[in-house]
Parts: structure tokens; C-alpha cells; sequence
């Protein structure tokens, strides 16, 4: 070996630990053959073809010459250290070999194996390379990764085929799916990007380093993410930070949302998917679009791709059918779109230019009589549009197909505008299966997105329209205020529970400031009496057995009690049925029912839910979720999110009640909850009951981690 990577300043110039990994200029392909069908000669083939101008090694023991170069015996025998090492082969040979890279200490590894072993010993194959990789502090994509393709570069490390001619772009595709790589980035030419990487296994590198490199690029307008599960939470939480910071949008499909489908990503790359609603909390916190299918994803990374930025007002749409700008309308009212409200100038100029019968509105169909003037019609109606202070884009909608439309001019009409105008001007194609590739290509590649399918359409410029890089909350730890030695106190009460009862649970909230119901505990009927003396009538009395931990289902709650005598009678029921211990407390003023609860996630921390309180918590799938701490705003956005919101504000002749109280409550518990994320797995308020006056915890249930 002529060079060792300390004399190899290309190495050490490097300004992000991934470059000589995704932008390397030497490559070892290791397992390379003669067999032109075989993975490495792909590799090669590709390599050579589109453009690498670096050096590249061949290695197999089995070849002297190979592609017309020397064919090296083994990686410690080449001439000099290499950027990145593909490794085209599998199983222990593999893993030889990458131990020989580690001793290198080459830039970079692909693995295309799955790295699976029959009768593998402990650890695994694939814990052996991850640790090997982690402590070398050497990035390796893969393994059961197709490679990555780098078009800023002209550098493709992949056995895949990306289609010939297709220009660099602006967006950034990670994908955990290596069929997932076939089906976005090597078929329709309308998407172009300036990076494609399947991450897969992610022995050393994860989504989040992935996603912190492509910031770094700046021919990237987007990041997509075609995601099975954040292997390594801090690294992906601080690239989310960062693109929100450069206001790059960052689109994200999730796989393993069911807990089917959870278990067979496991299986598939063993990704460990993890609770999907956290993962939507972080989401929510950094402004990241979620998208429900690939088709959306990557539909909406063209548009930003674009360039295209939507800073205010709704979708101005001409169309050429009445009947698709009906399914339009009811689809946009499906997913949350909004129309532009235009003015009364512009109904007054799209009336002037459209032919009788035909309606000045918007979405407007602007198709009349055939033979007519229609490149002019749409072109005056299309200025007005754009001109309308409420627009913030325009889409298209008229028939063609790849080679014939009824309407060739048209296509002169979108680019004229598109050329004339700053706001966003787009194609769109009523149905998803028309035959419209080459055409698309084109008018895309000229700035004028084209999408197949108005559903798709119009999920993906909602996703537009509302994106906002300074979106949701910072997740900032605020200055609580919460005492230091009563927090030491309850979390080393805690850690010797492994139970946590009622009574426990409503001291522990009302030690730190949140409105707990006044109660006593009793467990004889002279102390159950003394306690009705104190809060007088009407009374409540649950039992307190601590292995009874939902009351209601086990007829463990007594409410509306009027007097001594049905007090007394009560108490020896409960006594005689569940037990003596019970707690008695006051009733507390009507009002509407919220359940407040926390659940620890493992991967990101504290989860606050809120939803409908009481009975109906089961009965009603309306809830709202985000990532503790948080103030006031996101707590507002969380409520306004759920049916409750309206109980809350007043319906139908009812009274609104302290709104603002329960804001408090719920922020209040977001700081709480943060201070016991080492001692407490579940926290269950349910009632809080809001009224007028104020809200009060009425039930709790602490769940400590044990």
C-alpha cells in the first residue's frame, strides 16, 4: 500500500464526515467480475458510463485484469487507500473484507448484502459491522442498500439503472425502501434530484446524517424521506432543527404506521418503527409535511423542488370540464384546501373574456364552443387570476395526452404565464392513469409542474401552501420554577413504587401547582363521616384499594350523595364488595370532562395527550398529542384540533367555560412531566373537569417506570 489514509489529504479536507462516502473520488469495489449481470459490474458499468472521472480499484482474488485495469487480490494490496469501498458480496467474506477497510480507515462503505448469516453466532453479523463501523467513526450505507445516486457529482454507486439523460435536481430522496428507490427515482422523468440514497440497515450513518449532509448541499430545495423508523433520535431531531433554521422543507411518508406493518419492518431492515404518534409530535414541532403515500411525498418535493413558495392566499384553478371542477371542489373541501377569494375586478374581468353561459368564478371552467379564441380565454383569465391579491397559485386543468390535445395552445398559455409571473403556475390531469410522461418531462423540466390525479394534486399544495419553516415549537426547555428538592424527594418516592395510587397521584400534581379536588382518605366509617362534615353535601366516595386501578369498571365510584345516610350505606357497600379503604372528596361543580395523560415514549421523551374526559374517552377516537414542554400556543392548536374545542367554547345555548384554565393546567403538566421522565411511564388525569369557575383534576393514575 503506496498511501494510508493519513497521507491522503483528500480525506482529512473533507468538510462533512459523509463526503467521502456520497462524494467520493475513489472507489474499491470489492467482488468485482466478469459477469456482466453480477451486482460489482453494474456498479462498474455505471460508474463509467455516467461520468466518474476518480479512480476505480478492482478487487477479487479470482481476476488479474478486469475492465481493462489491474484486478487487485485484496483491499490492503491496492496502490492506495480509496475514498469508498462498495462491497458487492456477502456473508463471512464480507464481513473480512470490511474489517480489512476498517484497518484501512477507508472514507466510506455500501454494502448491498443483507447481511444475514445461517447459524450466525452472538452478536449478529450485523451488530459485529455496526460496532466495528461506529468505533472506526466510518459512515457505511447499507447493508440491503441499493447504493446512492449523487447527480451533482455524476457519481451513481448502485447495481439499480436510473434512467439516461434525466437532469440534476433539487431534491434530496432518502429512502429506507430499496424498491422504493426503483419506483421514484428511476421511472418518471418529471423528478429530478441532486441526491437518491437508500439508507437501509444504516450500519453508521442514519436518516438524520443523511438529512445533515443534504443541508450542506446547496443545489437542495427538499428532502423526501420514504421512512421505516429514526434509528438514532438526537441526530434527526438537530437535522429537523437545521432545515427549519434554512427553511428547506423537509416531506416525509412513514411506513409502519400499523402494528402489522411495524412488525414486518422489523423484519425487513430491522428497524424498530417505535410509536407512531410521538413521531408525529416531533413532526408537528418542526414544521415536517407528513404525507400519507409515496405519490405525495414525492409529488410534493417536485413542487418545492421547483422553487415554488406559497406566502399567502389559496389555488385560483382553470379548468376545461364543469364536471371535474365539481370533483375538484369536493375533494378540495376533503383535504383542507382553500380556493382564492377572488375580487369583484377580477370576477369583472374573467366575465368580460368568458363566453356567455360560462360563470365568473373560481375555480373557473373556461371551456366554451370548440373553434373558439381558447388560447386568448384562458390567457386574459389567467393574468386576471394572477393578479387577484387573494391568489397565491394557479393550476391548469385541460385534456391531453402524450402527442394530441384539443387544445395545443394552451400549453403556450401556461409557460407564457409561468414566464410572466412570480406565484406558482402548474398543470394539473383530472385522473392518475393517463398517458402524459413525455409531456410532463418536458413542461416540468421547464419550471411547470405537471401532476397526474386531482386527489394527489391537491393533497400535495395543501402541503405547499401550508408550509411554514417557523411553524410549531421550538421544544425549549421553559424555566419552571418547579422546587429542586421536592422534585428529589417525589423521584426517589417514585423509583421505590412499582404502583401508584390514587391519593399518591393527586398529591404529587397538587405538590407541584396543578388544581387537585380536596379529598380524605378513610378506611372506617367514623373518618368517612368526619370527612363529610369538613366539605359537606353533595359528596363523592371511590374506593382507594390500591390494586383497583379503574374504579368506574369495577362500580368503585359513588357520586351525588346527598346525605349521611346514604354516605354510611355506601361506604359498606364499597366495604363489603372491593374493600375498606376509600377516599371521599367533595363534588365538584359540572362542567365539561377532559383527560389529560403522558405516556414516556422511549425514543423521544414525554408525550402529552388530551382528548374528551370520562367514559367517552373510550367511546370518541378524538385526541390530541404533542412532545412536552410546551406554552400556550401549541396547547391553544392542540385543543382546536379536537370536537371538545366547541364543548369548551359554548354550544348550542351552553356557556363557555374557563378555557383558559385548562391552557394553564396542560402546560403546566407538559413542564411537570419533563422533571420525571427517568421515574414515570404513564400519567392518567381523567376527569379534569372544566367549568366556569376554573378546571380540577378528579381522578389520577401514576404508572411509575419501576
Amino acid at each position: 500500500m503506496s498511501e494510508s489514509a493519513d497521507s491522503n489529504p483528500h480525506f482529512y479536507a473533507m468538510p462533512h464526515w459523509l463526503a467521502p462516502l456520497l462524494s467520493p473520488r475513489s472507489i474499491a469495489i470489492v467482488g468485482a467480475s466478469e459477469n456482466e449481470g453480477s451486482l460489482a459490474a453494474i456498479t462498474h458499468r455505471q460508474l463509467v458510463d455516467r461520468g466518474f472521472r476518480g479512480d476505480i480499484f478492482s478487487v477479487n482474488p479470482k481476476y488479474d485484469n478486469l475492465h481493462g485495469n489491474t484486478c487487485y487480490a485484496s483491499l490492503p494490496e491496492l496502490p492506495a487507500v480509496p475514498d469508498l469501498v462498495v462491497l458487492a458480496i456477502s456473508g463471512l467474506v464480507l464481513e473480512k473484507c470490511f474489517y480489512q477497510a476498517i484497518e484501512l480507515k477507508v472514507g466510506g462503505m455500501v454494502i448491498y448484502a443483507a447481511n444475514y448469516v445461517e447459524n450466525d453466532t452472538r452478536p449478529r453479523l450485523t451488530e459485529r459491522l455496526k460496532h466495528r463501523a461506529v468505533e472506526a467513526g466510518i459512515p457505511v450505507c447499507g447493508g440491503n442498500s441499493m447504493g446512492f445516486y449523487n447527480y451533482d457529482d455524476k457519481i451513481f454507486v448502485s447495481f439499480d439503472s436510473p434512467p439516461d439523460g434525466r437532469p440534476k435536481g433539487n431534491i434530496g430522496l432518502i429512502l429506507h425502501s430499496g424498491s422504493g428507490m426503483t419506483y421514484l427515482a428511476n421511472n418518471d422523468a418529471r423528478f429530478c434530484f441532486n441526491y437518491v440514497i437508500a439508507s437501509a440497515q444504516e450500519t453508521n450513518a442514519t436518516v438524520g446524517d443523511y438529512m445533515d449532509y443534504l443541508l450542506d448541499q446547496s443545489s437542495t430545495r427538499v428532502i423526501a424521506i420514504l421512512l421505516e423508523a429514526v434509528r438514532d433520535v438526537p441526530t434527526f431531531v438537530a437535522a429537523l432543527k437545521k432545515a427549519r433554521a434554512k427553511a428547506i422543507p423537509v416531506v416525509i411518508t412513514r411506513l409502519g404506521r400499523t402494528e402489522k406493518s411495524a412488525q414486518l419492518a422489523m423484519s425487513h431492515s430491522g428497524a424498530i418503527v417505535g410509536n407512531h404518534e410521538a413521531f408525529v409530535a416531533v413532526c408537528e414541532r418542526y414544521g415536517v409535511i407528513l404525507c400519507n403515500d409515496a405519490d405525495e411525498m414525492i409529488v410534493t418535493a417536485m413542487l418545492f423542488g421547483a422553487g415554488f413558495r406559497v406566502s399567502a392566499g389559496g389555488l385560483a384553478s382553470m379548468l376545461d370540464s364543469g364536471g371535474m371542477r365539481e370533483q375538484m371542489i369536493d375533494l378540495a373541501e376533503d383535504h383542507g384546501v382553500e380556493f382564492a377569494q377572488i375580487s369583484t375586478v377580477t370576477t369583472d374581468l374573467l366575465r368580460k373574456n368568458l363566453e356567455t353561459g360560462l360563470e365568473a368564478v373560481n375555480p373557473m371552467d373556461g371551456m366554451g364552443a370548440l373553434g373558439r379564441d381558447t388560447g386568448k380565454v384562458y390567457l386574459e383569465c389567467g393574468k386576471a387570476l394572477l393578479d387577484d391579491a387573494d391568489t397565491g397559485l394557479l393550476s391548469f386543468e385541460f385534456e391531453f395526452r402524450d402527442g394530441f390535445s384539443h387544445y395545443p395552445e394552451l400549453f403556450g398559455v401556461v409557460r407564457e404565464l409561468a414566464r410572466q409571473y412570480d406565484k406558482p403556475v402548474l398543470l394539473l390531469n383530472s385522473c392518475s392513469f393517463t398517458n402524459i410522461s413525455d409531456t410532463a418531462a418536458e413542461l416540468t423540466q421547464q419550471g411547470i409542474p405537471v401532476i397526474n390525479g386531482i386527489d394527489v394534486a391537491l393533497r400535495s399544495i395543501r402541503n405547499l401552501v401550508g408550509f411554514n419553516p417557523e411553524a410549531g415549537n421550538s421544544g425549549a426547555h421553559p424555566e419552571t420554577g418547579f422546587d429542586s428538592i421536592l422534585i428529589s424527594k417525589w423521584a426517589g418516592t417514585l423509583k421505590s413504587l412499582t404502583s401508584c395510587d390514587e391519593i399518591t397521584s393527586l398529591s404529587l400534581m397538587s405538590d407541584f401547582g396543578l388544581p387537585v379536588v380536596d379529598h380524605r382518605v378513610a378506611d372506617r366509617i367514623g373518618q368517612v363521616i368526619d370527612a363529610a362534615g369538613s366539605f359537606g353535601y353533595p359528596l363523592v366516595i371511590k374506593t382507594a384499594e390500591p390494586e383497583i386501578m379503574h374504579k368506574s369498571d369495577s362500580g368503585g365510584v359513588k357520586i351525588g350523595i346527598q346525605n349521611q345516610q346514604g354516605l354510611e350505606a355506601a361506604y359498606r357497600e364499597l366495604d363489603a364488595r372491593l374493600g375498606k379503604h376509600v377516599v371521599v372528596m367533595p363534588m365538584v361543580e359540572p362542567g365539561i370532562e377532559v383527560s389529560v395523560g403522558m405516556k414516556n415514549d422511549p425514543q423521544y421523551g414525554p408525550l402529552v395527550i388530551v382528548a374528551c374526559g370520562g367514559v367517552l374517552i373510550e367511546l370518541l377516537s378524538d385526541r390530541a398529542f404533542a412532545l412536552a414542554p410546551f406554552d400556550r400556543i401549541e396547547t391553544n392548536a392542540m385543543i382546536d384540533q379536537l370536537k371538545l374545542a366547541r364543548l369548551l367554547d359554548g354550544v348550542r345555548g351552553q356557556p363557555a367555560v374557563d378555557r383558559n384554565a385548562l391552557v394553564d393546567l396542560i402546560v403546566r403538566f407538559s413542564e411537570l412531566v419533563c422533571e420525571f421522565t427517568e421515574t414515570i411511564a404513564e400519567i392518567d388525569l381523567n376527569p379534569v373537569i372544566v367549568n366556569q369557575s376554573g378546571c380540577t383534576i378528579v381522578d389520577a393514575l401514576i404508572i411509575p417506570k419501576g
